[in-house]
């Protein structure tokens, strides 16, 4: 018996937006492409349609090198693109007011649309209104903390969410691939493989009038709410575009504005994820990119501070700035005489930046935007304002006075008064590692490891949490990292039997000039990224306490 022929084929959709000419869709590289008006179904469309121009194979030179023998091969990519409006539209095919349409591509055709106008992550939101939430089979995730890594995983007998290892705060979802339905497309009763990122991989009528019915289902679908509540915080947070480059123009300019006008009480210093092994023992900083002639400056002594590293910003002339900006890099040595111990990082990635635009809160990263809506940030808020609320062990805790020139007097004077050693500065060598670490700022018995940061304006404090996420993990897991813990407590003259060398407390000792700081005035980068430590840590056992004090100037 003959097989019935498919009458669907799986294919790639964009949602493109504000076009008004249809062949706007496309990029100009693209413009020497046959461009033919169709009709698709009853939709006035447009067909571009070519093949890039003929190219020796990049290989050619090295099979020609190894082998002998000439390779006298070209290649070129075909590529096709199907632009049909998501609306009947009876204006002529290229006078029309801005509309959204629908992109299938073929062959490079992704690579012919113009970015500015796709709509991110829309095969993302139309996949979690559409799978079965128990039969995820790959999930692409971005953890939003300061070791930023991407992340894709993978169950091919299916599973929730929750059995990939999700987190609902700090963590950004970029594409799904599970099984799924959407009404009137398909088989009825079976389910497909749906693929949600930008764009949206799925079988469609091969029929040009279904094709339509198609994708005004889908269009539909966007309206539904997420099929779980544990899929709708997927779209909480997202990613801002890098294609999209008159959005994140308008984002740099606001960061600049605030650079300029340095009034701005959300730009602040942040710890880049490049640099975060090397925290405790980096004692000196380069600027390089800083001059005129882009030599870099002197090594100093200390860690950069935010004036630090914005003032060749400031000093630039208007039109330069930007540039300057982009130029602008950050090299840690382990003192002023020692070896580097960062490759350059840019400065952009060692700042935050908060700033509400188009009704929603974004937010700077590690050199990139995120867009976060409002109730995601009501969640975070009202748990880093538990996380502030819990009692702190320490029972009595020091004024930070003016006599206490530095963090290290500080340190010293907590430990009298509370009856703990002071460790600050006294960094434990690994060898395993190749690196040291500073287990904490003030050992107290009972296993109560505290580090202390003066916190300028609402910095994200990233340093400071992330110096005890290091040092707590570390010591959780490394007999050599104990073990050199005890020998610090035996050469500061106490008796390592009656001090714990892994963690059961975190207290972390946030010191602002003139005033505390309080949860809703932490920076919402470093309110994600506490939730995240709190919650790591406490499935260990050891619970997080936030200590504000006030340091007077």
């Amino acid at each position: 018996m003959a097989r019935r022929k498919s009458t669907d084929a799986r294919m790639t959709v964009y949602r493109l937006t504000g076009i008004n000419k249809l062949s706007n869709a496309i990029r100009d590289r693209y413009s020497d492409f046959s461009y033919e008006e169709v009709k698709v179904g009853n939709r006035d469309s447009l067909l571009v349609i070519g093949t890039t121009s003929a190219k020796e194979v990049r290989w050619g030179k090295l099979v020609n090198s190894l082998s002998g023998k000439n390779v006298d091969l070209e290649t070129s990519a075909p590529g096709a693109v199907l632009l049909i409006p998501d609306t009947d539209q009876k204006a002529p095919l290229e006078n029309r007011q801005e509309t959204n349409v629908w992109a299938i591509t073929f062959g490079i055709g992704f690579q012919m649309l113009d970015q500015r106008h796709i709509d991110a992550g829309f095969g993302k939101r139309i996949a979690i209104r559409c799978i079965d939430p128990k039969k995820l089979n790959s999930i692409t995730k971005v953890t939003l903390d300061d070791r930023s890594k991407t992340d894709r995983s993978s169950i091919p007998s299916g599973s929730a969410l929750n059995g990939f290892g999700y987190e609902e705060l700090g963590e950004l979802a970029t594409r799904l691939v599970a099984l799924g339905n959407i009404k009137n497309i398909g088989t009825i009763d079976k389910e497909v493989t749906i693929r949600g990122a930008d764009a949206l991989s799925i079988p469609l009528s091969k029929n040009p009038d279904r094709i339509i019915d198609n994708l005004d289902n889908i269009k539909k679908l966007l309206n539904n709410p997420p099929v779980s509540d544990e899929l709708a915080l997927l779209e909480k947070i997202s990613l801002v575009p890098t294609k999209n480059s008159d959005y994140i123009e308008s984002l740099n300019n606001k960061l600049m504005n605030a650079i300029i006008n340095n009034a701005d009480q959300r730009i602040a210093l942040a710890w880049p994820h490049e640099a975060i092994n090397d925290i405790g023992e980096v004692q000196a900083f380069q600027i390089r990119g800083a001059q005129r002639n882009y030599k870099p400056r002197e090594i100093q002594d200390g860690l950069p501070t935010l004036d630090v590293l914005l003032e060749p910003i400031r000093m630039e002339i208007e039109d330069k700035r930007q540039d300057r900006l982009n130029r602008l890099s950050v090299m840690l040595f382990e003192n002023t005489d020692g070896d580097s111990k960062s490759p350059n990082i840019p400065v952009k990635n060692w700042i935050s930046f908060e700033i509400d635009a188009d009704g929603k809160k974004h937010f700077l990263h590690g050199g990139r935007w995120y867009v976060v809506d409002d109730d995601y940030c009501d969640i975070i808020q009202q748990r880093t304002e538990e996380i502030f609320g819990r009692p702190s062990p320490l029972q009595d805790n020091p004024p930070w006075l003016k006599r206490y020139s530095n963090e290290f007097e500080y340190n010293q004077k907590l430990a009298e008064v509370c009856g703990g050693i002071c460790l600050d500065r006294s960094l434990i060598s690994l060898r395993s590692r190749k690196s040291q670490i500073e287990a904490c700022d003030v050992l107290l018995k009972g296993g109560i490891f505290v580090h202390v940061k003066r916190v300028e304006r609402s910095a994200p404090a990233s340093h400071l949490l992330a110096q005890a996420l290091v040092s707590t993990e570390v010591l959780i897991q490394d007999k050599e990292a104990q073990t050199a813990l005890k020998n610090k407590i035996n050469n500061a003259g106490h008796d390592p039997n009656e001090y714990e060398c892994v963690p059961k407390k975190v207290v972390i000792v946030m010191a602002k000039d003139n005033q505390k700081i309080t949860a809703d005035s932490l920076y919402t980068f470093t309110q994600v990224n506490l939730n995240r430590q709190d919650k790591a840590l406490s499935s260990r056992g050891i619970e997080v306490c936030i200590v504000p004090i006030t340091r007077e100037k």
